[in-house]
């Protein structure tokens, strides 16, 4: 049986799911789903938006970045947020999500992962009811969320699943796309850029906080954490956007990923983006969110 706790946090989660407002266009909105409780820890929430029409919509998960320190599923840095990402994939059809997860001070790697896990199996438990496709859903991440984006395209090992919120449904997306996202901890000190003024494997480093010491002390994790590792036929079709002047993380990264799916007969896509530094700072940003729809036209708006 329940415990009292427990009726208390699943009733909480049901008035969320009540808590849907219609839009102008005949979507529909949840501004605040509350998908899981660790306990100790703040409630895991998502925002999601799904197209009008009578036929289960494909779904996007957007992953923020933030070096796995800080950030917010309804933030973006302004470059981006010009884009437009999120109207644009609700214009295309697409059901959008914008999912929350623990940062690197309250959880060490895998706690994001299992948190982005739970997120995915929430969706799929309550599909019908959102009136979204549990066989067609992709995710896009950006930055650190471009890193957990990938990982979410993998067959990881069991201990990377975790127990946080709904268990049961599969957690494994059907396309992926990362934007300029770290791939390999071991090399990405050895790929900086010229002029960086990053240093991946320093003690205070976004990667050291994220692994909880730095990738040399230990190896082994930072092999664990690296989607790299990871990558055999049955990972998810990818698409890989980098931007070629990227101080933070190398280009390199985006790169060293597209070769290992390509030798694995992986369908992957790997787009460069000329003089683009960190969250696409200095190149026009069109062309990107026309790849992004192309290729998830391409891998989710066909059922299976």
């Amino acid at each position: 049986m329940k415990t009292q706790r427990e009726i208390s946090i699943t009733r909480e989660l049901d008035i969320c799911l009540e808590r849907m407002s219609h839009l102008p266009d005949g979507g529909r909105n949840w501004r605040e789903l509350y998908f899981a409780q660790p306990e100790g820890y703040r409630a895991l929430t998502m925002q999601l938006t799904v197209p009008a029409g009578d036929m289960p919509a494909p779904v996007v998960v957007y992953i923020h970045g933030g070096g796995w320190l800080f950030g917010h599923p309804n933030v973006q840095h302004p470059h981006l947020a010009a884009m437009a990402l999120f109207d644009k994939l609700h214009a295309a059809g697409y059901a959008v999500a914008r999912a929350s997860y623990r940062l690197s001070a309250e959880g060490k790697f895998p706690t994001q992962l299992h948190d982005l896990k739970a997120a995915i199996r929430y969706l799929r438990h309550h599909a019908a009811r959102f009136g979204i496709d549990a066989a067609r859903i992709g995710v896009i991440g950006e930055s650190a969320g471009g890193h957990l984006a990938v990982l979410l395209g993998l067959d990881t090992p069991p201990e990377f699943e975790g127990e946080v919120g709904v268990t049961g449904p599969t957690s494994k997306v059907q396309a992926v796309v990362s934007w300029y996202g770290i791939t390999d901890f071991l090399t990405l000190d050895a790929q900086r850029i010229p002029g960086s003024p990053f240093t991946h494997d320093a003690a205070d480093s976004a990667s050291s906080r994220l692994l909880g010491q730095t990738i040399s002390a230990n190896p082994d994790a930072a092999r664990a954490a690296s989607p790299v590792t990871w990558v055999t036929a049955d990972a998810a079709p990818c698409l890989i956007q980098h931007g070629t002047a990227d101080l933070v993380v190398p280009p390199g990264q985006g790169r060293e990923l597209f070769d290992l799916l390509q030798l694995s007969g992986v369908p992957a896509e790997f787009r460069p983006v000329a003089g683009a530094n960190h969250c696409f700072v200095g190149a026009s940003t069109d062309p990107i969110v026309a790849d992004v729809i192309a290729f998830l036209d391409q891998h989710l708006q066909q059922a299976e």
